[in-house]
């Protein structure tokens, strides 16, 4: 079967986007392009799981961007950060610099005020993983023209299918090698030097892994392994907050999965 893919020309692009394939993504692009195949576009896992994952990717850059505290609020009479575990609260307000960040900070901000006991966090997760919260991503990801529309053609031109593919593989291949090499440093350290992952390449590892999406990161090593060295990064970087989300989204999914067998 011949596969043949004709790409609409990409929008232009916000000067606040850098189109360059060694350029790093924000957290949720990364996530997206990691669970579909680079070369059909093929959603690689449930939509529905992946919207409880790029929901969480975008708590994670609201988090570490300092725009919402996870798992910790503020004590206005002792004039101190308390920890407590799955509350969500809000640091300083938007805009948080794109449309998917400004809807996740907007949603965080009525789960404060309407939610204010139990936990926060997995509540947020399960009212802003929406239906259209995919759909919302993959625009935002056409619109600045990281994604590009195309058309599968299949059996002679007979079947045609409407697809996305990023505007350039090096994007999906960098953050796969940014996820090796977080592996690598935890895997190696000692016999062979590599640089401590930050937090966004923690978060990613652990959505990852979440995500059960270590399979296609075409590593070669065996799946299970790979799976609980991404578990490991996660632990070792200790970052509660990321910690937190990655938990909360493996939770999120295992519910998906509960609910689906009802």
């Amino acid at each position: 079967m011949t596969v043949f893919v004709t790409a609409d020309k990409a929008p232009s692009v916000p000067s606040t986007i850098r189109l360059d394939p060694k350029a790093v993504l924000p957290l949720h692009a990364e996530l997206y392009l990691l669970a579909h195949d680079d070369d059909t576009g093929a959603l690689l896992l449930n939509q529905q799981s992946l919207a409880v994952g790029l929901a969480g990717a975008l708590l994670l850059e609201l988090s570490l961007k300092e725009y919402v505290a996870v798992g910790y609020t503020y004590d206005e009479f002792r004039l101190e950060w308390q920890e407590q575990p799955g509350r969500l609260t809000v640091v300083r307000p938007g805009p948080a610099g794109s449309a998917p960040l400004d809807a996740a900070l907007d949603a965080v901000e009525r789960i404060a005020r309407e939610h204010r006991s139990g936990d926060q966090l997995r509540a947020w997760l399960r009212s802003f993983a929406t239906a259209d919260l995919y759909e919302r991503v993959r625009g935002g990801l056409v619109a600045v023209g990281l994604l590009q529309r195309a058309e599968r053609r299949r059996l002679g031109g007979l079947l045609k299918t409407k697809t996305h593919l990023p505007v350039h593989h090096g994007y999906p291949i960098r953050a796969r090698a940014h996820i090796r090499d977080a592996v690598s440093y935890h895997a190696q350290r000692g016999r062979v030097r590599y640089t401590a992952p930050d937090d966004e390449c923690v978060a990613l590892c652990g959505l990852v892994a979440a995500l059960e999406l270590a399979e296609f990161l075409y590593d070669g090593m065996d799946t299970r392994d790979l799976t609980q060295w991404l578990w490991h990064v996660v632990t070792k970087h200790e970052n509660p907050s990321v910690t937190a989300v990655v938990q909360a989204v493996d939770a999120g999914r295992g519910d998906l999965a509960v609910a689906a067998m009802q």
